[in-house]
């Protein structure tokens, strides 16, 4: 993970209170600062130094979350980790075969319905497979602080 200066810590934590999401903070980590760390890097440095991303709270129309199918989940054996959402529930999985090119993966499922698969391949990079629908700002922190917790509690 390449170092940043305070300085640049400090620009980081503009971005963050500007709403920023990771991604546009690791561009122009790269961009402005000359910095280049992947989508984790940036993540484990917001949490190391207790940055949060800033989000505008959208009201969920209580309809979209009753029609989320309940019945979802994955059906293969899979860890799963259930987190409290908006009308239902966050459920992330850990894949027990990996895809390959991949160092890990697994399925998510947003408390709105919205779900997909998801990857880290072996340089650190995250992508999303097959997502279907588009998860709120509110979902993804929840995830990648779900995903965070999956995966220090050791279970790759």
């Amino acid at each position: 993970m390449s170092k940043v200066t305070a300085e640049q810590l400090e620009m980081v934590r503009r971005w963050a209170a500007e709403g920023v999401d990771l991604n546009g903070i690791q561009k122009r980590l790269s961009a402005d600062c000359g910095v280049h760390m992947t989508y984790m890097d940036v993540r484990f440095l917001l949490l190391d130094h207790g940055i949060e991303i800033a989000t505008t709270v959208a009201p969920v129309p209580e309809k979209k979350a009753e029609e989320a199918p309940a019945a979802s989940a994955p059906a293969a054996p899979e860890e799963q980790a259930p987190v409290a959402g908006q009308g239902g529930k966050l459920v992330v999985t850990l894949d027990e075969l990996t895809l390959p090119g991949t160092l890990i993966s697994g399925k998510v499922q947003f408390a709105s319905g919205t779900r997909g698969g998801w990857q880290i391949d072996q340089l650190g990079r995250f992508a999303w497979n097959a997502l279907q629908g588009q998860p709120t700002p509110e979902e993804l922190q929840a995830f990648q602080v779900e995903l965070t917790q999956l995966l220090s509690r050791g279970a790759m």
